[in-house]
């Protein structure tokens, strides 16, 4: 294991088309990962991901240690390859929460992608908020709202 050689890899991956912002609001620059999902994320998000113990663990990129493995990891997944799994299935009128959105907002989506994986391409027991239950569904995008 060589810290500086991990620290100088997460930050290349960093400068990587897709991974210079924060997979779940798009927020620019992102200082966080979850090492479970393979997404790198911001600061807000990552206190999300944080209350998901059993889906998603976070690191910082810049303060943490990080073992040869999870480098690893985050190096054959990454933000593109991560959505292309758990955003496989988002209907074209789902509202994609954004760096400026409310917590709560972020919350719910980052929770129906990740935990609830609403949006997979294995997602048979969702229908994607078109038919039965909407509990958990994330609100349509709308005159107020872009």
């Amino acid at each position: 294991m060589d810290r500086d050689r991990n620290k100088k890899t997460l930050m290349e991956l960093l400068k990587m088309n897709g991974n210079r912002e924060c997979a779940d609001c798009s927020a620019p620059d992102p200082d966080w990962a979850s090492f479970t999902t393979g997404v790198f994320i911001c600061l807000n998000c990552s206190g999300i991901h944080r209350n998901l113990p059993s889906v998603s663990r976070v690191k910082s990129v810049r303060l943490d240690f990080w073992d040869d493995d999870l480098v690893e990891f985050m190096r054959e997944n990454g933000n593109p390859k991560a959505k292309s799994i758990y955003e496989a299935k988002v209907p074209p009128f789902y509202y994609k929460p954004r760096a400026e959105d409310c917590l709560v907002l972020r919350e719910q989506w980052i929770r129906a992608k990740y935990e609830r994986e609403e949006f997979t391409m294995n997602a048979s027991q969702h229908d994607g908020g078109m038919t039965g239950n909407r509990e958990g569904v994330l609100w349509k995008r709308g005159r107020d709202n872009g």
